[in-house]
């Protein structure tokens, strides 16, 4: 009887802690409902139009993977050729579509050039992701490593090779050889051999079948026996996020150097360096990886690219849930890493903030089975994705210090020697890094600080390149997130970070804060649970600390791990309401309902801090760009409303010689600028900017000429805010005598330089 009050209260405990998060977090929620009836019809006429073309693809993909898994026991080639019809009729009906329905669809006149982007976008992703697999499953054997099931394979196999590939490249660019043509032709050889070695697995596969044998296709494992709510959910986000990737590039570090140095590599042949970025020298594996895309299918299929870092990592987090949540739901992990705001709007632009989820979730999960069976090659694994993840990204750093402490607890229960368990951590860094070296010797040579620009205080760096002002104000902009770190503060974070999510730069929605209090529950997989918590938990204090700083993207690689939490905690909820069915049916259907609201667009439901211009949500989606991605709006109407310099940069392209020298004060926008251009807040162009303050016209104009500058580009929003004496050049007298208006719209002014 005790035992049963006790549960009880616990319950009620938990189902109050519901309703305090829902009843904080969703406030614009209940000022719609308190607006009345116009207002709810407004927001659910929104919602339809967006939602449900996309709910209606998902069910037909849902149905099409049933009717083509329904039975284990069909033979492998019906699958594939099955498959293979069906795909060759959508395409078919999509290349005729292409000249065709341009004139038949008067509401779509740019579909032809959406469908072009769109082929060309798939096809050229297909190939690398192909490609690399080959290369991959080559690692693999090198390593003499078998996996336990096809899942493994598939997810190392992508994984690695994604990875391995791009040092491939790397060596191509060290050769002077990294050219769309030859990348075309190792891409494309590369994928022709995949494709080969799928089909011929296939014919044998076919054959045995005829002599009787029912074996699934190897892929068979991924596809559910069953589908259920939870796919539903998974598979519409998936959607939302193909569409967001299929559309042209808007994001801001995406156009100014993910793929704009990409673009440049490209047409030098070698990696070119740029003095004038500070974020030159950081790690560019998969940078190397969005430019065969690029060179493959373009900026879409570069896009594309990263969407597939998200389903990998839905699936790897589906896998680790069956293997270390025992009673969790798989489908519902992979739903609620997919959906969480900040992670969906991630697959919309070429970001690396996915790749290296999927790098460092595959050497969780290799550190998982190391503890399991001992097995070197899982430890080798674990250590070459480690090393992938700080070849992507410095914040890998903090995944690479709880890799090596948990590998020095693993040793120890296994050896209870301390010095066996110091001895693998530090084989362990010294194997990531190792793998990781050519980054950081590229950034030691050229600035003699490895991890430039981090880390200034202690290595320095060139003078021309780098100073104390420009140090102060990148750590300015970084501490700008989240709260200062005072003890209240950081004990107070998990509730901050998810109510009042606008000071973190992103969301991750209410569930992980309402699910993860519910392990406290009684429930199957305590060990391992635990064990995982303390990962996260130990995650969550280095992002906390100050060696790291609040910005939620810098969250997403522990997503899969929270998402795994928070299915187990639902898992132990659903266990304790026993026989209750209509407390268990309405907890599924809030939870169905939480997951919804994280979709576009929800989103403003989710500010909570919003007044006026303050308290915006950044880095989610808000709506999916149906009409771009459908033809009903072009890619340049698109672009000039969505990046607001793109219309003074398209003036620039085709209206100023090509020996122009562009001064520009907006960002975010280097991709669509075909002109030579220089940022104002560089060392090089501090002369003529902030160091030549109003009055001081003549030191301005002398720094102009000595760049050679020839035209400035101004932010309007940004000169109406200038202080009036902070620049020479922002002056209205200086302008009148020394410059003449060449350009203006509603986002920019452009000034020709007398």
């Amino acid at each position: 009887m005790t035992s049963d009050r006790r549960a009880i209260g616990g319950a009620l405990l938990l189902a109050g802690w519901v309703a305090v998060v829902l009843g904080a977090y969703y406030l614009q929620l209940w000022r719609l409902i308190a607006a009345g009836p116009s207002a709810w019809w407004r927001h659910t006429i929104a919602v339809a139009e967006t939602l449900g073309p996309v709910a209606a693809a998902a069910t037909g993909l849902l149905c099409a993977v049933r009717l083509a898994t329904r039975s284990r026991r069909v033979a492998a080639w019906r699958r594939v050729v099955a498959l293979a019809l069906g795909a060759a009729g959508v395409l078919g009906v999509i290349a005729v579509g292409e000249f065709t329905l341009p004139w038949a669809l008067p509401g779509a006149p740019a579909f032809g050039e959406a469908v072009t982007r769109t082929l060309r976008g798939v096809a050229g992703a297909t190939a690398v992701v192909v490609a690399a697999s080959v290369v991959g499953e080559g690692t693999l054997r090198l390593l003499r490593w078998q996996p336990d099931d096809h899942i493994e394979r598939l997810l190392f196999r992508a994984g690695c090779g994604l990875g391995a590939f791009a040092y491939l490249t790397l060596g191509l660019a060290a050769l002077g050889l990294y050219t769309p043509g030859g990348l075309r032709v190792i891409a494309g050889g590369l994928a022709a051999a995949g494709f080969a070695s799928a089909a011929v697995t296939t014919t044998r596969r076919a054959f045995a079948g005829r002599r009787g044998s029912t074996n699934d296709t190897p892929t068979s494992g991924v596809w559910p026996a069953r589908l259920n709510v939870w796919h539903g959910v998974l598979t519409t986000a998936l959607i939302v996020g193909a569409a967001g990737a299929l559309a042209p590039e808007r994001e801001y570090d995406a156009l100014w150097y993910h793929l704009t140095f990409p673009a440049v590599w490209l047409s030098h042949g070698r990696l070119v360096d740029f003095p004038q970025e500070y974020v030159a020298l950081y790690p560019m594996t998969w940078e190397l990886l969005y430019g065969t895309a690029m060179a493959a299918g373009g900026v879409a299929a570069a896009k594309l690219l990263h969407f597939a870092c998200l389903g990998l990592a839905a699936l790897l987090t589906a896998h680790l849930t069956r293997r270390v949540a025992p009673g969790a739901t798989a489908a519902l992990a992979a739903a609620l890493f997919v959906t969480a705001p900040t992670v969906l709007w991630e697959t919309t632009t070429a970001y690396v903030d996915l790749a290296l989820t999927l790098h460092l979730g595959l050497a969780l999960y290799a550190l998982v089975r190391y503890a399991e069976q001992q097995n070197p090659r899982w430890a080798a694994l674990a250590a070459l994705n480690l090393g992938l993840g700080l070849a992507t990204k410095h914040l890998a750093f903090l995944a690479l210090i709880l890799a090596a402490g948990a590998m020095a607890v693993i040793r120890w229960q296994a050896r209870r020697t301390i010095l066996a368990a110091l001895a693998a951590a530090v084989a362990l860094a010294a194997a990531s890094l190792a793998i990781a070296s050519p980054w950081y010797a590229r950034s030691w040579v050229a600035t003699r600080n490895p991890v430039f620009p981090e880390l200034y205080r202690v290595f320095g760096a060139p003078a021309d390149r780098w100073d104390a002002v420009l140090d102060d104000t990148l750590n300015r902009y970084e501490a700008g997130f989240g709260r200062p770190r005072t003890p209240g503060n950081l004990l107070t974070l998990p509730w901050d970070a998810t109510v009042h999510a606008a000071r973190y730069g992103g969301a991750l929605g209410p569930l992980f804060l309402i699910l993860l209090p519910h392990l406290l529950l009684r429930g199957p997989g305590a060990t391992t649970t635990r064990a995982l918590a303390i990962v996260a938990a130990g995650y969550i204090a280095l992002w906390a600390s100050p060696i790291s700083n609040f910005q939620m993207r810098f969250l997403v690689p522990l997503v899969p791990a929270l998402a795994v939490l928070a299915a187990q905690g639902y898992a132990r909820a659903d266990l304790a309401l026993g026989h209750h069915r209509v407390a268990r049916r309405a907890a599924m259907a809030t939870i169905v309902g939480l997951l919804v609201l994280n979709l576009p667009p929800n989103l403003p439901l989710h500010e909570r801090d919003r007044a006026g211009s303050q308290g915006w949500l950044t880095h989610v989606i808000r709506q999916v760009p149906l009409g771009v991605i459908t033809g009903r709006e072009s890619e340049d109407r698109y672009l000039r409303r969505a990046v607001p310099s793109y219309g003074a940069w398209r003036y620039i392209n085709t209206h100023l010689p090509e020996s122009s020298l562009v001064l520009t004060f907006t960002g975010g926008d280097n991709l669509y600028s075909r002109r030579s251009r220089l940022w104002a807040n560089t060392v090089a162009a501090r002369a003529a900017t902030w160091d030549a303050p109003a009055g001081a016209d003549d030191a301005a104009l002398r720094a102009l000429r000595r760049l050679r500058v020839t035209h400035i580009l101004f932010d309007r929003r940004q000169l109406r805010t200038f202080p009036g004496d902070t620049m020479a050049i922002t002056q209205p007298s200086f302008l009148a005598r020394w410059a003449r208006p060449e350009y203006e719209d509603a986002h920019t002014v452009l000034y020709a330089l007398r």
